[in-house]
């Protein structure tokens, strides 16, 4: 498949993922809106008009809502690594999420191996034997995925019972 092709695929794609997250919000505010609405004594022309305007527009709308309906459990608050897993699983082939997964495993050795490198430097400042120092240097570049290390994870990670 062209380029072009992939890229518009992926825009619409994009769109129709935010349109029907948008949808989502909408409803959402529509049914807050209706329950102010049944509550109040005198809700007001403005809210009337809100709400009915609301729900004229999401009766045009034909959405998805398969996809914001399973990432609405993932909140920023208390979503687990297993829930994460399991939405990208259950979205991405899995060699997309494996090189997800190696993006941030590979940040996190890179960060490690620059950490083993200065706790190498200090100790050689302080007067720890060479011998020792240059072998934690080594092993840092060994892992280090800058420095031709190996890439981290090397296989999917799976978490619980997903994928």
């Amino acid at each position: 498949m062209p380029q072009s092709s992939q890229t518009t695929e992926r825009e619409i794609e994009r769109l129709t993922i935010e349109r029907d997250e948008l949808a989502a919000a909408a409803k959402r505010v529509s049914v807050q809106l209706q329950h102010f609405l049944n509550d109040a004594t005198d809700p007001g022309t403005e809210a009337l008009a809100a709400q009915y305007e609301l729900s004229r527009i999401l009766s045009l709308l034909s959405i998805d809502t398969s996809a914001v309906d399973e990432a609405q459990y993932l909140s920023r608050f208390s979503a687990i690594p297993s829930e994460i897993h399991g939405f990208l699983a259950n979205r991405l082939p899995e060699d997309v999420h494996l090189n997800y997964q190696r993006a941030i495993g590979n940040r996190a050795v890179e960060e490690a191996a620059k950490d083993l490198r200065m706790e190498a430097n200090a100790a050689s400042s302080e007067g720890v034997q060479p011998h020792l120092t240059a072998g934690w240097l080594k092993a840092a570049d060994h892992i280090d995925p800058i420095k031709g290390g190996g890439h981290f994870p090397s296989v999917l990670i799976q978490f619980g019972g997903a994928a």
